[in-house]
């Protein structure tokens, strides 16, 4: 019979058995009536999640000290009914967890002192903080326990014991705050270093392009062991025939890996994968005593160094086999590299969050074609939770043929009945421990399985003298984390470095392809985060060129872009040295920003009152580069690696017209014009023209 469910009311002490998660949408798989209630010594927030990318949540209360378990049920009761007081904002699933371990933290803390939270005094406070302080925590953490710290005051109404004063009125509390301000704008996500980025990037596309196929093959083959059945109920009669075989082939017998060997580095016969052969298990054969049959076919035949599978590795590199045989018991970790790459290039190359790439699921992509039937556009369908509800927004991405490729991967990597394509390889220990509730991969496991790929990188490298191994950061293997790719992604679209990355995949194409369809219902979509870094780098730009000994600019704007750059330089450069860090950069330009924005070409002095890229009755606030007419519009101002640029530009027309019988009347004329008109704005404003 089900319990009746109760309801805590607003106000007073909470039933026993009200239902914490009363007040929170639950997953189809979960009936409100079995979940948690406020006596239960821990409550599962799992029901509650709704993405499929998280790990068990729970908020365990016999962790707190016992005088503070009713006034901590209490707190948390309130933040999962979202029963907030004034000036208090709803909290996440997630969030809650991490600020219950601040909580408790701190009523550790004061239990230790022998006190009550009413107890706690102003002195008492900043004592705590300084502790705090002290750690050298992060600036998140550090704010994170101060918020979890005050809600003990601002909830002071719900629970039943409290802090008897607001520790934000704290002198010592905002002297800290002020000595460190929150940066809400900035992404302080470390980039990934090209020279690592390049070298991964690349491997993961041989994994997706070149070796998705044997990796496949070896876990079918696989599979198909596993599922052997008996040839018949003499294992002795048909281990002889087996032996046999490997005497006609000449074949060494299999042996157990190094790591699981228990006896020591020497070879011996794997009794287990013989009798995976025979579809029998390895305890019949060895109370059929079949070693002596074993030992007798090891010496004429040898001892393998493994396991390897029938199938016959087809993947290149350099023209080679990239392995010589895969082996059954190498199948597993195979399986976690090749999603791992598959997850570099899928995330990196479409700008998707972690969150976003683990919801893809079969079907996922769609792709339009011309009317001769040829691929023109690949659109990704996935969920979108930046800014949305607790159930995630559908959102489009558009990606490129690579990200097409590694999708198709994934759905042949997964079973017909699995929906997500980032679910627990059926080898891996996650999959078989069932450690991730809904089935799909944390960032946690993702982040392992890409150090597990750089490891078996540098490690493959170095046994066939390779030198496109992964360097060390900071004098280790690199650990590189979900959030950095997308954070370097942006990096190198705004700032689109010389070389290139990955064969011939350029930035810029892959910025316009992401702008045209990237989660367009999110409040926080990708190209914020590349105007943001492209706005830095602009501001870095400006900076160093205030400094320098630069010579003077040319252009009709030429001088008064030599006037913004002075005055900028007032703010960014002192006693010589110019300001790098980049929280103070992106104020300087918040507040004084000289509206000066390089280009290739030229550099562009913005006045809107001349603008020519924007019509008349819409000035805006910056210039439509993709608008530009820079050999006319007034803006215009040329550094030397402007006029540089517009030299070879000039070099190129001169080349195609040289070749001008091959070119269609309109085109030559069209050419000729601008080669005209380049070379006439090149003599105005360059004392030694090219042409």
């Amino acid at each position: 019979m089900t319990s009746p469910v109760e309801v805590a009311p607003r106000s007073g002490a909470v039933p026993a058995r009200a239902l914490v998660l009363a007040a929170r949408p639950l997953r189809a798989e979960f009936r409100l009536e079995e979940t948690s209630r406020f006596a239960d010594d821990a409550w599962w927030l799992t029901p509650a999640w709704l993405r499929a990318d998280r790990k068990s949540l729970k908020l365990d209360f016999s962790t707190v000290p016992p005088p503070f378990v009713t006034t901590a049920k209490s707190l948390f009761y309130a933040l999962l009914a979202q029963d907030t007081p004034p000036g208090e904002l709803p909290l996440t699933i997630p969030s809650i967890r991490t600020y219950f371990s601040c909580v408790r933290r701190f009523l550790t803390w004061v239990h230790d002192r022998g006190l009550a939270l009413a107890q706690v005094s102003g002195e008492d406070l900043d004592i705590f903080h300084r502790e705090l302080a002290e750690q050298r925590l992060s600036l998140a953490s550090t704010y994170r326990y101060r918020r979890a710290i005050r809600m003990l005051w601002a909830y002071r109404s719900r629970v039943p014991d409290a802090l008897a004063s607001d520790p934000l009125r704290r002198s010592a509390w905002q002297a800290w705050a002020r000595a460190n301000p929150r940066r809400f704008g900035e992404n302080l996500t470390e980039r990934i270093p090209e020279q690592i980025l390049g070298p991964l990037l690349t491997w993961a596309l041989r994994w997706v392009d070149d070796f998705a196929e044997d990796v496949l093959a070896a876990r079918d083959e696989r599979a198909a062991l596993d599922a052997r059945v008996p040839a018949g109920p003499d294992a002795l009669s048909a281990l002889a025939v087996l032996l046999d075989g490997y005497r006609r082939r000449g074949q060494p017998l299999p042996a157990l890996p190094v790591g699981k060997r228990r006896r020591g580095p020497q070879l011996a016969p794997c009794l287990s994968h013989l009798a995976r052969l025979l579809g029998h298990d390895r305890d019949r054969l060895e109370r059929l005593d079949a070693e002596r049959l074993i030992a007798e076919a090891a010496q004429e035949v040898g001892v393998d160094s493994d396991c390897p599978l029938t199938h016959r590795v087809q993947g290149q590199l350099d023209g080679r086999p990239w392995l010589a045989a895969i082996s059954y018991y190498d199948v597993p970790r195979y399986e976690r590299l090749l999603q791992g790459a598959c997850w570099i290039v899928i995330a990196y190359l479409s700008g998707m969050r972690d969150s976003e790439a683990k919801h893809l699921q079969r079907g996922c992509l769609s792709v339009q074609r011309d009317s001769a039937g040829r691929v023109y556009r690949h659109r990704l369908h996935s969920l979108a939770f930046k800014g949305e509800n607790a159930h995630g927004a559908q959102a489009t991405w558009i990606v490129t043929a690579p990200v097409a490729r590694a999708v198709a991967v994934l759905e042949r990597f997964q079973p017909a009945e699995q929906p997500y394509l980032f679910a627990p390889p059926l080898t891996s220990r996650s999959y078989r421990q069932r450690r991730s509730p809904f089935g799909v991969l944390d960032s946690n496991a993702t982040n392992t399985d890409i150090t597990d790929l750089i490891k078996w990188i540098n490690a493959y490298c170095t046994a066939h003298q390779r030198a496109d191994g992964i360097p060390p950061e900071r004098g280790r293997v690199p650990h590189l984390t979900t959030r950095r790719f997308r954070r370097t992604l942006a990096w190198f679209i705004a700032r689109r470095p010389g070389g290139t990355i990955a064969g011939a995949l350029q930035y810029r194409h892959q910025g316009i392809q992401m702008f045209e369809g990237y989660a367009g219902t999110s409040d926080s979509g990708f190209r914020d985060e590349v105007e943001a870094e492209e706005a830095l780098a602009r501001g870095q730009f400006l900076a160093g060129m205030g400094a320098a000994d630069r010579p003077a600019l040319a252009g009709p704007a030429g001088a008064e872009a030599e006037a913004r750059l002075t005055e900028f330089a007032r703010h960014t450069v002192f006693d010589g040295q110019v300001v790098t860090d980049e929280a103070r950069l992106r104020r300087i330009v918040a507040r004084h920003d000289p509206h000066l924005y390089p280009g290739t070409f030229v550099t562009c002095v913005y006045n809107p009152d001349r603008a020519l890229c924007r019509a008349p009755a819409d000035p805006g606030y910056q210039p439509v580069l993709a608008d530009c007419q820079p050999l006319a519009c007034r803006n215009t101002a040329l550094t030397p690696a402007n006029q540089q640029a517009l030299v070879g530009h000039l070099t190129q027309l001169e080349d195609a017209l040289d070749d001008g019988a091959c070119l269609a009347p309109y085109i030559r004329h069209r050419l000729q014009e601008q080669h005209r008109a380049t070379a006439a704005f090149l003599a105005r404003h360059d004392p030694e023209p090219a042409a």
